[in-house]
């Protein structure tokens, strides 16, 4: 580290001497001059977005903070740069999920296993969705992926079929949300359902984040045998299903059996692939995101996308 000289009579012999309006002031120990350091920018800028993104304080309260004009702060956070992370091609299982802004919304992938001391980036990927989400959304994101070195070794997602189908064409292992799964259950038989059969269906499926693939087959293909005529029954008069919302959670589960303990598959853990069974690791992080971005509720999509862009950057922790 370079140390602070004189500006005056060029000596080294100097000491710190207070601060005026949060700059370091300096003495010089030989002809006993004083003068503030000079102001860095960049380190000031990047202090500023902190306050304001990270902490969530108002451009208002940085201004009475810092004595200075809303004009100066504003023009300030315009300028700060967003540092991007650099890319570190490996092997990676990725987190695919969107969640949304009113309008707009945001497709990213993660590594929930990037670790913090080898400084991996957390968020590998993202893109701004318009209107609903599209397979093709998907599809882009994994060729950007692979195009940038990583290598895609499994995809946690929450259970779009078209996502699904087109991930395994590439040649990637598929792994079901299963608290996604949980929520299509409580859709269809709510969670205090009235009829017994639904009431059984329900138990199997809670069961589902603590029991094996066999296991849980098992049961599914007793509760058909036990209640497969009680749930073929069709109105006689329109000749549609009665049980249509049972039927839909039923088949819901025997479709999607095969992907949802893809985690629990001997071979990859053999192989040190590993696999989270839920998208927790990103929705929980949507919330936190979420939840800085109240404080900036008026600021324009430009200045929030900034924002998030700052979230994303972050080391992962």
């Amino acid at each position: 580290m370079t140390r602070k000289s004189c500006p005056y009579c060029y000596c080294s012999n100097v000491n710190k001497h207070g601060l005026n309006r949060g700059r370091q002031r300096y003495r010089c120990q030989d002809c006993q001059t004083t003068w503030s350091g000079t102001t860095r920018p960049q380190r000031f800028r990047r202090k500023l977005w902190r306050q304001y993104a990270q902490e969530g304080r108002t451009i208002q309260q940085l201004a009475d903070y810092y004595h200075k004009k809303p004009s100066f702060i504003r023009q300030e956070l315009c300028r700060y740069e967003v540092s991007e992370h650099i890319a570190r091609p490996r092997k990676v299982t990725v987190i695919l999920d969107v969640t949304y802004f009113g309008s707009w919304g945001l497709l990213v992938a993660i590594d929930p296993y990037a670790v913090a001391s080898r400084d991996e980036n957390l968020v590998l990927y993202w893109a701004e969705i318009l209107g609903t989400e599209r397979t093709i959304d998907y599809d882009m994101a994994t060729d950007t992926l692979e195009a940038m070195g990583y290598t895609i070794q499994a995809a946690v997602i929450d259970g779009r079929r078209g996502v699904r189908q087109m991930l395994e064409r590439k040649g990637i292992l598929v792994q079901q949300c299963q608290f996604h799964q949980l929520q299509t259950i409580a859709q269809c038989l709510t969670r205090r359902p009235r009829l017994v059969q639904n009431q059984e269906l329900r138990s199997i499926a809670l069961t589902l984040t603590r029991t094996t693939k066999e296991v849980f087959q098992a049961k599914l293909e007793d509760w058909h045998e036990e209640h497969g005529e009680w749930l073929k029954e069709r109105d006689p008069l329109t000749k549609q299903f009665i049980h249509r919302r049972t039927r839909r959670a039923y088949f819901s589960l025997r479709r999607n059996l095969d992907y949802l303990f893809t985690f629990q598959d001997k071979q990859l853990l053999e192989r040190s692939i590993r696999i989270p069974n839920t998208t927790n690791a990103l929705d929980g992080r949507f919330g936190v995101w979420k939840t800085r971005l109240k404080s900036h509720r008026g600021c324009s999509k430009d200045r929030k996308t900034k924002i998030l862009r700052s979230f994303f950057s972050e080391r992962t922790d």
